[in-house]
């Protein structure tokens, strides 16, 4: 930077000669809005336009001369001027536009770029094209908008939500991508922050986000060093406008929320005709109910949401501030969320609009009512022929009376435990920008943000229900999370208008300072001996125990950024960010990120100059370096573990309290992503056709495992340490068309469709090879069983499974006396056991697509999009754990079947089996909104209505082909359909 800044205070002096001045404006011919950006050339002198659409070019050498101005996506203009020595002429100019898009401002890493200038992979969604009808979570707006980034949410209203740029990037720390608002980093890393359960962008009202850019490669996030892995969320909201005068709008609507499906359990006659035969001395166990226990947890959900805004701009000043208020109620009963937010963005131009102050705070509390975890599982299994109360309980409701295992009446869960939260969180900033006198092009930059975070939780579960009889036990849970992050960024940046050689500069380079303390205190109570005091107390238990976790963090960071611009044909970009965090020991604190990238628009080559229709035609190319250390604190020091009532150590006939430390890697440090891309921007007819292609590979070295050790070393069991490695490649594809033009009020039809192919791969685990498979995937059923392995050579999480064998009919092959007849025996030895699992399928999808299409017609629009995934695979636990005649024999009570039993006659559950492995492609309409427009007495308003989840079409015989990351469909939350209608008003 200083050497740039010499460069500018000793560049060559012009010979004394009598000048003047030029001033103007310049706008766009078809709109009359000023364009910010313009550069304007006169002879050797030059000049931008600032947001006004406003130059001033001064030293111009007296006489005749010919002023240039010019921008991507418009036409230049040459025009002839005279200069009097000592005289000021003003010269307003309008451009034509020619491939506007390329024109548009996208947000990047610390600051702005022209779309069409871009070097990498960068996606910018308005709001115009965002996802319509209930969203709550943020990133739901974005979901099939942005090709190769993959949402998944849990189904539960407001639940927690992931989402995946170009695929998992990591096995134990987060692969989740870190989330910047109005330049405030939320959490300590990658995710949203804190949350008392529910996902933590809950707090942002998706009312109030103007835009969402996504960086998806590691070019363009690594801007972001240690944090960006996984890549970039850049939101910003939405701010003044440029009315002159308070301008108002509300929006209100109401909606209905409905299941589309449940698993296929046997209903009262097909569980008694099953029990008669494999369980017939239990018959007088059946009291002749026909009870529907997921018709009676379910619900039509009803919901409401009302925001109102105020907006207002003069010409050195603009604010705008909103509320919000959602209601809404989830399809599994007892489950809510209900949210008030408050939010205000104020803008102020001082000192002759050299110093823009921009201020932005958001504050929302959130009421989140959670379903008890154990009414879906026992809706499942709960026997369809018991009936649902019982006057003579303790808890009014009907339940088996044994203390063996068994399943326990859901509707009583639902009526008398209790899980709830409450999220308090706000998120704001101020930011000052100082454009420089003495130097063009020069401006100083400061960011001073917080984040402050409080989750309260409480969980109850009385002694008196019957799982908690049969245990003893009795649940109160507490937990008061805290979280406060502060941030402070500085940086310098230099655009001048003037050129160093052949092209045009803009750096950036300064300094951010982060620092968090968390802090999670909480108390967890069994054996209660009370339930007088419900949720509302702390009664007396057989076992307390009481933690309190404080975690402190600091990340320190340099960072700079060089653009090459020659004539918007050749591009450079060029970053490095130096990262210093508390997460690691000494020694593995710093690390060093650095990006290049080059692109090369062929369309301003002379040799495409003449081909009939080509707007744009750009390639792209980039290299990075990322990290991610979006994991646990302290992992390089040993903890301690103090003995409580029920951890002892026994010498003799005394039991001891024990100080335990645990399994340390002192030399554990961030993992490492590197990534390349090649791309291809193209445009035709003026951009009415445009798209990209993207393709990329991306390596992550030093993968953070949860390894096995051998006993009796290191103090531990088990140790968290930094091997393996890890790959991602794919190719990307994206095309927006304005397939039918608006004319006058006739019909127009805008359309994106996108496209995108990852493929992951488990390079190593351990160089050593002492570790050469770790099993994952927890499942119900059995103890302690994994169907997932992570092994070298093929996708994290891939299913570990048997190769069941079939009849001519395509029945599985059930023969427990001969499991040679049952499962390919893989390794020839004659027996079946675990050396003759194999890899089978994994949970990502190959391909996810994305349709979206906007109509317009007289006052009338709609829109839709469309969703698909293809090649990801789904292991249905719902069916293996509940699809065995032995669920009906055990020394449990009976318990529901899964009517796959009736196909495969299983007697003892088959969990290995591949049977339960399904393809779970699917096509879904994700949402189809019809709207009207008109105005009453001047005021314009809208209606509109909504139908989201309207349709899927899979072969996926589950509850949802999108079960979750890892695949594993375990009596999830299903998913709803929700008719959403609506109001907005403007005045």
């Amino acid at each position: 930077m200083c050497a740039l800044l010499t460069l500018s205070w000793t560049a060559p002096l012009a010979a004394q000669q009598p000048t003047g001045t030029i001033r103007g404006r310049i706008t766009d011919n078809s709109t009359q809005q000023p364009i910010a950006g313009v550069t304007i050339i006169v002879g050797n002198r030059s000049a931008q336009t600032h947001d006004d659409g406003r130059f001033t070019i001064s030293g111009v050498p007296a006489g005749s001369d010919l002023l240039r101005a010019r921008m991507i996506g418009y036409a230049q203009i040459n025009q002839p001027v005279m200069v009097g020595s000592g005289d000021t002429v003003a010269v307003d100019l309008a451009l034509t536009a020619q491939a506007i898009g390329l024109s548009e401002v996208v947000v990047t890493g610390y600051g702005q770029q022209r779309a069409g200038n871009i070097t990498g992979a960068v996606t910018a969604v308005a709001d115009s094209q965002f996802n319509t009808g209930r969203v709550i979570s943020p990133q739901l707006l974005i979901q099939s908008k942005v090709a190769g980034v993959q949402v998944v949410d849990n189904n539960d209203p407001g639940g927690g939500l992931s989402i995946r740029i170009r695929g998992a990037t990591s096995v134990n720390a987060s692969s989740e991508p870190l989330y910047v608002v109005d330049g405030v980093p939320l959490g300590n890393g990658a995710g949203g922050g804190l949350s008392a359960g529910r996902d933590p962008l809950n707090y942002l009202n998706p009312n109030d986000i103007e835009s969402i850019t996504v960086l998806r490669d590691a070019s363009a996030a690594a801007i972001y060093g240690s944090n960006a892995a996984n890549g970039v969320v850049l939101i910003t909201t939405k701010s003044g406008g440029t009315h002159q005068k308070p301008q108002f709008e509300y929006n209100s609507s109401a909606s209905a929320s409905s299941v589309t499906r449940l698993p296929a359990m046997m209903n009262a006659a097909q569980f008694a005709t099953a029990l008669n035969t494999y369980a017939p001395a239990r018959d007088t166990l059946l009291l002749g109910a026909s009870t529907d226990w997921f018709g009676l947890i379910d619900r039509t959900a009803y919901g409401q949401e009302h925001n109102f805004a105020v907006t207002n701009s003069t010409s050195d000043m603009s604010y705008r501030l909103s509320l919000g208020y959602l209601n809404q109620a989830g399809i599994i009963r007892a489950s809510s969320t209900k949210r008030v937010s408050l939010g205000l963005n104020y803008s102020q131009q001082l000192f002759n609009d050299r110093l823009n102050v921009h201020t932005s705070v958001r504050g929302s509390r959130a009421v989140d009512q959670f379903t008890p975890g154990d009414v879906l599982g026992n809706a499942a299994a709960m026997a369809p022929t018991q009936p649902v109360l019982d006057s003579s309980s303790a808890t009014g409701y009907w339940d088996w009376k044994t203390s063996n295992a068994a399943p326990s009446n859901p509707v009583a869960s639902l009526t008398w435990a209790r899980d709830h939260g409450t999220t308090w969180r706000s998120v704001g900033n101020v930011q000052a920008v100082y454009r420089a006198p003495f130097i063009e092009g020069l401006t100083a930059n400061v960011n001073l943000g917080y984040d402050l975070a409080r989750a309260d939780r409480t969980t109850f579960y009385p002694n008196n229900l019957a799982a908690q009889v049969r245990q003893g036990q009795g649940l109160l849970f507490l937990a008061n999370n805290s979280q406060t992050n502060e941030v402070l960024e500085s940086f310098l940046g230099y655009s001048p208008s003037r050129s160093y050689g052949p092209g045009r500069l803009d750096v950036v380079g300064g300094y951010s300072y982060t620092q968090s303390h968390a802090e999670y205190p909480s108390l967890r109570e069994t054996g209660l001996t009370t339930n007088v005091l419900g949720d509302n107390g702390i009664p007396v238990a057989g076992n307390v125990q009481n933690r309190r976790d404080i975690v402190d963090y600091k990340l320190i960071s340099f960072f700079g950024r060089l653009n090459y611009n020659i004539n918007d044909r050749y591009l450079a970009a060029f970053s490095v960010r130096r990262d210093g965090s508390s997460r690691f020991g000494p020694g593995n604190q710093w690390g060093t990120f650095p990006s290049v990238a080059f692109a090369w628009r062929l369309s301003q080559e002379s040799f495409l100059q003449g081909v009939s229709g080509l707007s744009d035609l750009k390639l792209r190319a980039s290299w990075a370096k990322t990290g991610n250390q979006a994991f646990q604190d302290y992992l390089q020091y040993p903890t301690y573990t103090f003995s409580d009532g029920q951890t002892q150590v026994q010498f003799g006939n005394v039991y001891t309290t024990t100080i335990r430390p645990s399994a340390v890697d002192p030399n554990i440090h961030w993992e490492k992503t590197t990534a390349y891309n090649v791309g291809v921007d193209f445009g035709f007819s003026n951009q009415r056709f445009n798209g990209t292609i993207d393709w990329y590979t991306k390596n992550t070295n030093d993968l953070i495992f949860y390894i096995p050790i051998p006993a009796g070393t290191n103090l531990g069991n088990y140790v968290t340490t930094n091997i393996g490695s890890m790959r991602n490649r794919g190719i990307e594809f994206s095309l927006n068309a304005d397939v039918l033009r608006h004319t006058g009020a006739g019909l127009s039809w805008t359309a994106s469709l996108t496209a995108a192919r990852n493929t992951n791969e488990l390079l190593a685990i351990n160089p050593n090879k002492s570790v050469s498979k770790i099993l994952t995937g927890g499942i119900s059923g059995g103890v302690g069983n994994n169907v997932e392995v992570l092994e070298p050579g093929i996708p994290v999480n891939s299913f570990f499974v048997y190769q069941q064998r079939y009849d001519a009919s395509g029945k599985p092959i059930y023969d427990p006396a001969t499991p040679t007849n049952m499962y390919v025996d893989q390794n020839g030895d004659g027996i079946i056991n675990d050396s003759d699992r194999r890899p089978f399928h994994d949970p990502s999808p190959k391909w996810i697509l994305g349709h979206s299409s906007y109509f317009n017609y007289k006052r009338f629009d709609a829109s839709l999009t469309l969703r698909a995934y293809l090649g990801n695979w789904v292991y249905n636990n719902v069916a293996s754990a509940n699809g065995a005649y032995q669920n009906l024999t055990g020394s449990g009570m009976p318990s529901n079947l899964h009517t796959s039993v009736l196909k495969t006659g299983f007697v003892v559950p088959q969990y290995y089996s591949d049977y339960f492995v399904e393809d779970a492609a699917f096509l879904r309409m994700d949402n189809i909104t019809v709207g009207y427009a008109a105005s009453y007495r001047g005021q314009q308003f809208r209606l509109f209505g909504t139908i989201q989840n309207a349709f899927t079409i899979t072969g996926y015989s589950g509850v949802d082909p999108t079960s979750g990351l890892n695949g594993i469909d375990n009596n999830i939350y299903p998913r709803a359909r929700t008719i959403t209608t609506g109001l907005n008003i403007r005045f």
